[in-house]
């Protein structure tokens, strides 16, 4: 491929993981691109612009965006049942059924509840979290019961609650020994939570069944180290990331809700991941 041939960049790198499935979904080139986009959308357009309309980023928030974390997961897993042909054009339905077509989809879903949580809120005095609550669980709850038609892999799925809330709980039982400060804050506990159950669900999905791992990091560490590796590599990262956030914007009014939106996007990102390869799992998608 002629490095200078756009096209053929672009069909290799980002079409053709979209909608060839005997490739993996992410390789260096689409993993940078989209985690710029991510990073840049995240802190130069969608924080401003909810922060500016007095969005606080709390436990409350986080909870509330929970239906639409589970109708983005449910509807991957669908995805793979192939109910839709997967297609790199977003005129097509099936370009929202697979990364970056479903996060775009569920995030205009989330805009849209937080639209007519306030018009609920200014019409029927109901706080507008609660209807762009309600509106994510109507929408989720179809996805989601079609999803569990498909379950298959109950003890599967076991395995990984056991793992992750038995590390969550050893991890938060260190943390109050030694009195870590920044793991008391309850998005920081979220955020490890999250990205918890992204390592719980990897490990299960890849020690267990047979599934493959989609991202270029943790195939190479895999690779060379065991699935067990991932464990060992990213709670201490993760408990580091936290620590050095938490260090950088606590104690500073002004920073406070900046410090929330970067733990609830760790969060986010983790429960998305983790979520999507625990209902993997329990669909029986990759089971050997």
């Amino acid at each position: 491929m002629d490095f200078f041939d756009a096209g053929g960049i672009i069909h290799e790198y980002f079409v053709r993981p979209m909608i060839d499935p005997s490739v993996a979904g992410y390789n260096p080139v689409n993993t940078a691109v989209y985690g710029i986009l991510l990073l840049a959308s995240a802190f130069y357009v969608i924080y401003p612009a909810l922060a500016k309309r007095g969005i606080r980023f709390d436990l409350s928030f986080l909870h509330m965006l929970g239906p639409y974390i589970l109708f983005g997961i449910s509807l991957r897993v669908l995805e793979d049942q192939q109910i839709l042909a997967r297609s790199a054009n977003p005129l097509d339905l099936g370009f929202y059924i697979f990364t970056p077509g479903i996060w775009i989809l569920t995030f205009v879903l989330v805009m849209v509840g937080l639209l007519i949580g306030k018009i609920v809120e200014k019409k029927w005095n109901i706080p507008a979290q609660k209807g762009t609550l309600i509106f994510g669980a109507l929408v989720a709850l179809p996805v989601f019961v079609g999803m569990l038609l498909e379950a298959t892999e109950w003890a599967g799925f076991g395995i990984i609650l056991l793992l992750f809330g038995g590390i969550f709980l050893l991890v938060r039982k260190i943390a109050n020994h030694f009195r870590w400060n920044f793991f008391s804050h309850p998005l920081a506990q979220a955020a490890f939570a999250g990205q918890l159950l992204d390592t719980s669900a990897t490990f299960t999905a890849l020690e267990f069944f047979a599934c493959g791992e989609q991202h270029v990091l943790p195939r190479l560490l895999f690779g060379a180290f065991g699935n067990i590796s991932f464990f060992a590599v990213k709670i201490p990262l993760v408990l580091i990331f936290l620590y050095l956030v938490n260090k950088e914007y606590s104690g500073k009014e002004k920073d406070a809700n900046l410090l929330g939106f970067i733990l609830i996007l760790i969060a986010i990102l983790g429960f998305a991941t983790g979520g999507r390869d625990a209902l993997t799992v329990l669909a029986g998608t990759c089971s050997p």
